[in-house]
Order: structure tokens, then C-alpha cells, then sequence
């Protein structure tokens, strides 16, 4: 295993960790309070991070399966933390968010595990390789 999909893999771990910190926070919350915003800032910094070493690291092409659903569920994390810092920006941290934006930000976080696991699947499927 190469350095670069190393350090990929330690990155996708700790936005793991911090990810899931946010949703419980989020969940707790129902609010854009600095917890919250600073948690889902630092999750897609890791995941971004950790997206890039395991495309530099491949070997395989970027549009596989899990490719696809990974970028999507990335993608969908980024627009979730605008969308949350926005409604910082234009309501403060002491509205609650809507149900439609608690929605985005649960969906949101199923995708990435959905992503999250099938990566780790494959990667002890090819363990062995």
C-alpha cells in the first residue's frame, strides 16, 4: 500500500470520527451553534483531503461504484455544510434549522456511511491483492 493511500485511509477515519460527531451535535442541537459548524467544516476538510490521496494513490480508474457513490455522498456533504453555514450567516446560531435541512443533513450522512463501508469492504477484499 502506497503512502499516499495510506494517509487517505487515516484521513477518511478521522472525517469519519468527526462526522459522526457532527450528526450527534446536530441531532442534539437542531442548531447551528459552533459546535456544530466547526465539526461538519473539519469533516469535509478530512474527507476532501482524504478523497484527493486516494485518487492521487490509485491505480484503478476514478468512476468505479464506489467512486461515484463516494463523490456523491462527498458532494452532498459539502452542500450540506453551506447550506448550514448560511443559515448561521442569515439566522444566527439560535434558529433552529428546518426539518427540510435536518433531513438534508441525516440523508446526507447515510450516503457517506454507505460510501464509507463499501470502501472499507473493499479494501479488505483486496487485502490479500
Amino acid at each position: 500500500m502506497s503512502y499516499v493511500i495510506l494517509a487517505g485511509v487515516v484521513l477518511i477515519h478521522i472525517a469519519a470520527v468527526l462526522y459522526t460527531l457532527f450528526i450527534i451535535k446536530e441531532f442534539k442541537y437542531k442548531r447551528a451553534v459552533h459546535g456544530v459548524t466547526r465539526l461538519i467544516t473539519a469533516a469535509v476538510i478530512f474527507d476532501v483531503s482524504a478523497t484527493a490521496c486516494m485518487m492521487i494513490g490509485t491505480t484503478e480508474t476514478y468512476f468505479t461504484a464506489h467512486g461515484v457513490l463516494g463523490y456523491t455522498a462527498l458532494a452532498v456533504m459539502v452542500t450540506d455544510a453551506i447550506l448550514i453555514w448560511r443559515h448561521r450567516a442569515k439566522h444566527g446560531h439560535e434558529v433552529p434549522f428546518s426539518k427540510g435541512l435536518h433531513r438534508v443533513s441525516l440523508y446526507g450522512y447515510m450516503l457517506w456511511v454507505c460510501a464509507f463501508l463499501t470502501g472499507e469492504y473493499l479494501a479488505f477484499v483486496n487485502m490479500g491483492n
